[in-house]
């Protein structure tokens, strides 16, 4: 065995935050992320099927050696038909069927917030439309709590309402916790998420380079600066890593998308196209290697030592196991 492969044995990372069911060749896949040293993988729902979805990979791909884990959730533009169809309660009952269905479920979301401000991303978010993502958001708020399970967040030109939205519900006996997932905040509103007890997950976003722009990406580009200075200044305690994948592709496996795949649900198509995506067959849970390495730079520490912090912080708000 070669010390390269060794040491990245040696070594336990976790992505916390991926969409295995908008990836194909997943076997492939699998074992590409095991040989980077990555043996933790949370697949995160994002609407009724995606969740029956995650849950049903991480029963067939966990291994003794291999964890994986699924969320069940639903993301304010791809469970709205869901919500459509069988209505909000419904749709919180059956998360709730789904979380006892299954001790692989570790967390409500991916749910939270996302708003359209400007022509440039298509169309406006009306107040109508976020009247409706509130609503959905905070009943799942709601269940994480009673269910004293994490909340994974989407947040997008909505921090305050996403605080506000937390704020309501969280008391000394809530125990309500979670996790921002792939930051695109600045200190001052990173600031806020962890006073009320969450963890921050960086992405692919925050090894973008300052120069790249552009007015199609979730970030807006404009604000890499800023989610790394946040990337500098989270407590080691409090930092999650993710790939977000297949989306958000970091440096420098950014391109130009591929064709999309043939199996994806109409939901994550639609984002998909939505949202421009960027190299999309280049992303995979192994890359949250090189976020992790990214991280060590930026903050001037030992790659082990972003690796063991992260690896424990998800042990920690996850409950998952060694």
């Amino acid at each position: 065995m070669s010390t390269k492969k060794s040491m990245r044995e040696a070594l336990m990372l976790v992505d916390s935050h991926c969409h295995l069911d908008a990836i194909e060749d997943l076997e492939v896949i699998i074992d590409r992320t095991k040989l980077e040293g990555v043996n933790k993988i949370i697949t995160v729902g994002t609407s009724i099927e995606s969740s029956k979805k995650s849950i049903e990979i991480s029963d067939n791909y966990s291994s003794n050696i291999f964890k994986m884990y699924a969320t069940v959730g639903i993301h304010p533009k791809d469970g709205k038909s869901d919500v459509e169809k069988l209505g909000l309660n419904q749709c919180i009952q059956t998360l709730k069927q789904l979380v006892q269905s299954s001790d692989k479920v570790v967390g409500i979301g991916e749910c939270g917030l996302g708003y359209h401000l400007t022509a440039d991303n298509l169309h406006l978010t009306t107040d109508k439309e976020k009247e409706f993502q509130k609503k959905l958001f905070e009943a799942q708020v709601k269940l994480a709590a009673d269910l004293n399970l994490p909340l994974i967040i989407h947040c997008r030109n909505a921090w305050d309402e996403i605080f506000d939205s937390i704020s309501k519900i969280q008391t000394p006996n809530s125990k309500l916790k979670g996790v921002f997932h792939s930051w695109t905040g600045n200190w001052q509103e990173a600031q806020k998420a962890l006073d009320l007890g969450f963890y921050i997950s960086f992405s692919g976003i925050v090894t973008y380079k300052q120069s790249l722009r552009s007015s199609a990406s979730p970030a807006g580009l404009k604000n890499a600066q800023e989610i790394q200075e946040v990337a500098k200044k989270t407590p080691l305690d409090r930092i999650l890593i993710e790939t977000d994948s297949p989306f958000l592709a970091p440096e420098p496996l950014r391109g130009n998308p591929s064709k999309l795949p043939t199996r994806l649900s109409s939901t994550i198509r639609t984002r998909l196209v939505e949202r421009n995506r960027w190299a999309i067959s280049k992303n995979e849970p192994k890359n949250v290697r090189i976020v992790a390495q990214f991280l060590a730079d930026l903050r001037h520490l030992p790659f082990a030592k972003i690796a063991e912090a992260t690896f424990q912080n998800a042990r920690q708000l996850f409950g998952i196991s060694i």
